[in-house]
């Protein structure tokens, strides 16, 4: 093999690792100061690579309208948290625990919904799970 073929494949490996290190970098997420809110759920979006949920937040005397939109991890590892496909419905009322986005956007990375009847749906995020 030439040694321009070697080292271009080198580049490719390197440069595609580094990007998939950083999708899934917890970087835009202040796990340091985590917030809740309640809200009602608009849209599931049960797909891969990441769930979605977007949350229309209760309005509060005094506050604008806002739609959120939360990030969770894949439907496998959610399904193995205990989630499944029907856990969070669009209709659905909850108090939503999660890390918001660094740059202040209204979203974040979803930890834990609490339903009306106090059942939780939790999710942890760990490097192990990221």
């Amino acid at each position: 093999m030439s040694p321009k073929i070697v080292l271009l494949a080198a580049g490719l490996v390197l440069g595609f690792g580094g990007m998939a290190a950083a999708h899934h970098s917890n970087a835009a997420y202040d796990i340091e100061n985590l917030k809740s809110m309640e809200g009602t759920v608009k849209t599931v979006n049960w797909t891969n690579p990441h769930i979605t949920f977007v949350i229309e937040k209760d309005v509060k005397e005094g506050e604008p309208a806002s739609t959120w939109v939360f990030e969770v991890s894949s439907p496998g590892v959610l399904t193995r948290s205990g989630w499944t496909k029907r856990s969070l419905q669009p209709g659905d009322h909850a108090v939503f625990r999660y890390a918001p986005l660094r740059d202040g956007n209204p979203g974040g990375f979803l930890l834990k919904v609490t339903l009306p009847d106090g059942q939780e749906l939790s999710y942890s995020l760990t490097p192990a799970e990221q």
